[in-house]
């Protein structure tokens, strides 16, 4: 998967917003890298690498980046009800799941 699909897959999954943020990017430097806009797309694209780039086989969603995972089983061991799209779908899963479990 190239930079560029992951930063779609990204941003259809938590928001373009919510990317952003986590790479310290604004919104419209986001949007016009995802359409091909951007000056000079390559340092957004890297950092897209870094920080969504290592992905874990979850047996519910897929691939999904590690901390991903493992906020998940957090919050549903602890009962904490969460916005997240993705969570809200497996949050009965996440709790029993053994997969991302730290040794």
């Amino acid at each position: 998967m190239s930079s560029l699909e992951l930063l779609k897959k990204v941003c259809e999954a938590h928001g373009q917003r919510k990317v952003a943020k986590s790479m310290n990017r604004s919104v419209t430097a986001i949007n016009q890298t995802l359409h091909g806009k951007y000056p000079k797309p390559e340092a957004i694209l890297e950092m897209v690498e870094l920080i969504y780039g290592v992905e874990f086989k979850c047996p519910f969603l897929g691939a999904i980046h590690p901390n991903t995972c493992e906020r998940y089983r957090g919050w549903a061991k602890i009962g904490k009800v969460h916005t997240d799209r993705l969570y809200r779908t497996v949050k009965d899963k996440c709790a029993t799941c053994t997969i991302g479990e730290k040794r």
